[in-house]
Order: C-alpha cells, then structure tokens, then sequence
C-alpha cells in the first residue's frame, strides 16, 4: 500500500501504472494484480487508507471539564489535519483530480465527511444538553461548523499551499469564536 500511496501522490493517477506500483514494492504485478484486483481498487484502498487516518483523529468525544473553545479547536484541527501534511496534501489534490474526473468515487468520499459531521453533530448534543450551548439542529450546526473550517483551512492549503502555523492558529480561533457566538448558551 505504501509504494501505492507514494506513486499516486508523486506521479499522479494517470502516470502510475500497475507496473510502477509492483516496482516500488518489490513485488510482481501479478501480485499487486491477485491482492487489489485493479488501479481503480487499488486507488480506493490508498483513499480509504488517506481517511482512516485522518478520522482516527477526528473522536473528540464530549467532556464537560473542558472548555468548549478546546474541545471545538480539536475538531478544526482534525478537519485540516491532511492539509497540513505535505505528503497527504499532495496525495489529496491527486484524489480531487480524480475525483472531478470520476465523480462516481466521490461519493464514497462524501459518505465519510457525512460520517465526519455526525461525530460533531452528536458532540453537540452532548452539548446541548448540558446546557453549554443551544443547538437547534445539531446536524446543521455540525455542517456549519464543517463548512465553514473547511471554507477558511482546508480548501486555501489545498489550493495554495499550506498556512503558517501562526495563520493557522488565528483562523481557527476565529473560526470556534464565530461558531461559539452563534451557538453558546447563556450558561454556556
């Protein structure tokens, strides 16, 4: 999966051919062929790896002994956490190539952002009923919140590169700020 990952990203899905994938492993591409079955497969299999590991980090599961401000910046940072690695970013701009190319695999990948807004939209149900926010529909806020990160962090480092640290940090403290002052509750 790794010499996989690594031609995807450095040659693009185009240029990688079975017989790059079987070279950089050190295997036959009868062999890469027999375990992934094709490029399409194979491709899917570095996506949904791409992800996994990017939604590892996305449980903040809700604890009433921290702040609000905390717990909401987790969820920023693990919503752009594969726009600030330069090795997923660029793997990520050769998954949206393909993705305008092919928008039939799109849809996998919006299950997973879906997948993504309902761990949020149950935090802040959690939330709610602590009385530390007031969240109407939690599963529009959670896309609120979704969009609006990914509208500020994610899309800017995908399309022009990645954010100074500094930048970052301020964007997303305005980003849980903005958020917080629509949806905090007066006890909040």
């Amino acid at each position: 999966m790794g010499a996989a990952t690594a031609a995807f990203r450095d040659e693009g899905y185009e240029c990688t051919s079975m017989d790059r994938i079987a070279e950089l492993a050190g295997a036959s591409k009868r062999t890469v062929y027999n375990h992934f079955g094709g490029k399409e497969a194979l491709f899917r299999a570095v996506v949904a790896r791409l992800f996994e590991e990017s939604m590892a980090l996305k449980r903040v599961a809700w604890d009433p002994n921290r702040s609000l401000e905390e717990q909401l910046t987790d969820f920023v940072r693990a919503k752009t956490l594969l726009s600030e690695d330069k090795a997923s970013l660029c793997l990520t701009r050769v998954v949206l190539g393909v993705y305008i190319k092919q928008p039939e695999l799109l849809r996998e990948v919006m299950a997973r952002v879906e997948e993504d807004e309902n761990t949020l939209a149950n935090w802040l149900r959690e939330a709610d009923r602590a009385g530390r926010l007031s969240v109407p529909d939690p599963e529009l806020a959670a896309q609120m919140f979704g969009k609006m990160t990914a509208g500020v962090l994610f899309w800017p480092q995908l399309l022009e590169g990645q954010m100074d640290p500094e930048t970052r940090e301020v964007l997303a403290y305005e980003v849980v700020q903005t958020f917080l002052a629509r949806y905090r509750s007066g006890s909040g």
